[in-house]
């Protein structure tokens, strides 16, 4: 069992929606598989500097359940930060983390369309094109001294051309911390190209890549077991919950967010 807290940072154009989805939130955890062991919130505050979104309140709930159902929750409720109190490490095995994974993408590719939203690809074109191919010795050593993890994925892009799709692709996982061992593009019709990789990563960089770009396929080759400390997961939720929760809330988001840093520079 994992047990963690959530910090849910409710943002709305007005009162009334705050306290909706913090109602919302609380409702749903409370009649979740979770067990939740208390939702302590805080008052709705307001602050212009954060227009269109001024208006805030803060959810802090304890919660302990599988690590499937931990994940779940941070899709469905898109806590901004995630703290893991216990265990210390994890030990799972690969075909189980696969599956864990893969369900997390076809749990946020449906938020997505609840939402209208749709991957969002950044601008990489300053992005360097990175190596491809790592000889045996510099895998084992990044596997088995450097903790990474080796693993086949496909990522469907729409681009002009063949070329073009996998420089996109191999800039996008270079963001993203990956190595890549292979890159093969096919095309798939209509503009669309499948892209396979085999990358390798950190666990934190392997749950970005898969909630981000939403892989057709993700196959775990090394390790058999993958070791994952409680900071390693703590790391991997939060960044998935503010991915969430950036999709929830749009370009109202970013709006809010880009005006906030902006008031902290002219301070």
């Amino acid at each position: 069992m994992v047990g963690a807290v959530l910090y849910v940072e409710a943002l709305g154009r007005t009162r009334l929606a705050v306290e909706e989805r913090v109602k919302k939130t609380k409702e749903g955890l409370e009649g979740s598989g979770l067990r939740v062991k208390y939702v302590d919130v805080g008052e709705v505050i307001e602050d212009e500097a954060m227009d269109p979104l001024r208006f805030s309140a803060l959810l802090e709930a304890g919660v302990e359940g599988t690590l499937e159902e931990v994940f779940t929750a941070v899709v469905a409720y898109a806590p901004t930060l995630v703290e893991i109190l216990s265990p210390g490490r994890l030990e799972i095995d690969r075909s189980a983390l696969e599956s864990l994974l893969l369900g997390i993408r076809d749990e946020v590719l449906l938020r997505m369309k609840e939402l209208g939203a749709s991957p969002v690809v950044p601008d990489v074109r300053e992005v360097p094109s990175p190596p491809i191919g790592f000889d045996e010795e510099e895998l084992w050593e990044i596997i088995y001294q450097g903790r990474g993890i080796l693993y086949g994925v496909s990522i469907s892009m729409k681009a002009p051309d063949k070329k073009t799709a996998g420089d996109l692709v191999s800039r996008l996982l270079l963001v993203e911390g990956c190595g890549i061992n292979s890159l093969n593009v096919m095309e798939a019709g209509n503009g669309l190209f499948n892209v396979d990789i085999e990358a390798v990563s950190s666990f934190e960089s392997m749950v970005s890549l898969v909630a981000r770009y939403l892989p057709r396929r993700l196959e775990i080759m090394e390790p058999e077991v993958i070791d994952v400390t409680a900071a390693e997961l703590q790391n991997s939720l939060s960044d998935l919950g503010a991915f969430l929760n950036s999709l929830l809330m749009g370009e109202d988001f970013e709006k809010a967010y880009e005006r906030d840093t902006f008031s902290f520079k002219l301070a």
